[in-house]
């Protein structure tokens, strides 16, 4: 009885490392499916993943009635549907719904109320920001984006402007043609005149004002595009 008892607990003591091996296997082959962006960008999806996982291999690590291939099975099926749900956000508005859009915190040196009430910030939160970013003073901010990750991206005064991401993926980002006053109509003229057709011939196309266009295209070449000249600096320099 003795030996029946010593081999039951030495069983399950190979079936907690087996578990636990599995486990921690199956949460780096996810990682590297779900790519190296998921560790330098924590997103809702993200989030859910982390939870849904860790439940998932502490579950069934002290369960003793669920076994290693259960265990597999879980994290096999939770990495092929995190998949489809990656697939899916190539759509703007799946993608707008699941991971949301960088919002101005401040713009120009104003702050936006209505968003730090949207996402419960306080000012004394948004002091500690700063200084993390090495701000220490509301006077030398101009710009303050707050990021998808909770993180935020400050613009201080009489440094250079932001760029803005105007393609990504194929996709127009409404949300940064927002942010730059620009239109769809504009977008699309300029990947024209660079010598494609249409936004889905680009991987990306950033924009940075003073500079202009940093283009890459679906098969990896990459074109810099020249700053649209403005109108009345055209005229000035006929009369000149």
């Amino acid at each position: 009885c003795i030996q029946i008892t010593l081999y039951i607990i030495y069983m399950q003591y190979i079936d907690i490392a087996l578990k636990l091996i599995t486990g921690m296997i199956g949460i780096l082959f996810f990682l590297r499916i779900a790519g190296k962006g998921q560790m330098a960008q924590i997103t809702p999806l993200d989030t859910v993943s982390a939870f849904v996982i860790g439940a998932l291999v502490g579950g069934v690590i002290y369960n003793p009635d669920m076994r290693v291939w259960h265990l597999m099975f879980a994290l096999a099926l939770w990495t092929l549907f995190n998949l489809f749900i990656r697939f899916c956000m190539r759509s703007s508005l799946l993608r707008r719904i699941i991971k949301g859009n960088s919002v101005y915190l401040v713009k120009g040196g104003v702050l936006n109320f209505k968003v730090f009430k949207r996402n419960s910030l306080e000012m004394e939160q948004f002091r500690v920001l700063l200084r993390q970013k090495g701000v220490f003073s509301m006077f030398d901010v101009d710009d303050v984006r707050f990021e998808t990750n909770g993180a935020i991206t400050v613009s201080e005064v009489g440094k250079v402007a932001e760029s803005y991401l105007l393609v990504n993926n194929g996709a127009i980002v409404d949300s940064s043609l927002a942010h730059c006053n620009k239109t769809r109509a504009w977008v699309t003229r300029h990947i024209r005149d660079n010598g494609f057709n249409q936004p889905s011939d680009l991987f990306c196309m950033e924009w940075t004002p003073g500079k202009g266009l940093y283009i890459v295209a679906k098969n990896g070449d990459v074109k810099r595009g020249k700053e649209e000249i403005p109108a009345e600096q055209i005229a000035g320099e006929i009369l000149n």
